[in-house]
């Protein structure tokens, strides 16, 4: 195995070394600032740009210079995620953890998720719901994660949970919350 690699990395080597010399002229390398030598041809300019296709059509064409200023940017979509009205801490003072998610930029509707995440780092429970607003309205959702007679008060999930938001599946933003034993 070992003394195919070699012949192999010879072979290479032995390959390199005779596209080097083809001719018996070995290639010079040109730097740029090297001055062309006297005899070489001179420098080829770059071909204008053509319609491939051949159709001419405005699709093929660039927008113009004032069409793409005149259009304004599109408001990107951002989110802000707070968790609200937690007094108490303690597992067995808790009913319920809510969590208010303010988004905007919104085009149309879009599919807002929201995971919580126990501390031990596992995806505890996921919910959708749907948002609709236009680019410049704010909208805000609120989730809730029951606490009271669920799973989390008697196995004691104590600890710091966190909050993840999707909008169409992509990262939105992320919220954190702690409950003591």
């Amino acid at each position: 195995m070992m003394r195919a690699r070699i012949a192999a990395g010879c072979s290479a080597a032995a390959l390199l070394l005779t596209a080097c010399t083809e001719s018996g002229i070995s290639p010079r390398v040109f730097d740029w600032t090297d001055a062309p030598a006297e005899g070489t041809p001179p420098a080829v300019e770059p071909v204008a740009p053509t319609d491939v296709l051949g159709e001419e059509s405005e699709a093929a064409r660039p927008p113009t210079a004032e069409a793409a200023e005149g259009e304004p940017m599109p408001t990107p979509v951002s989110g802000h995620a707070e968790v609200v009205g937690l007094d108490a801490h303690g597992l067995s003072d808790v009913s319920q953890v809510d969590v208010d998610l303010t988004v905007s930029g919104v085009r149309g509707k879009g599919r807002v998720e929201v995971e919580f995440v126990s501390p031990s780092g596992h995806p505890y429970e996921r919910r959708t719901s749907v948002v609709e607003a236009k680019p410049d309205v704010t909208r805000t959702v609120r989730f809730s994660l029951p606490v009271a007679g669920t799973t989390v008060a008697t196995s004691g999930m104590s600890g710091t949970w966190q909050v993840r938001f999707f909008l169409d599946g992509a990262p939105l933003t992320t919220a954190a919350f702690t409950l003591e034993p």
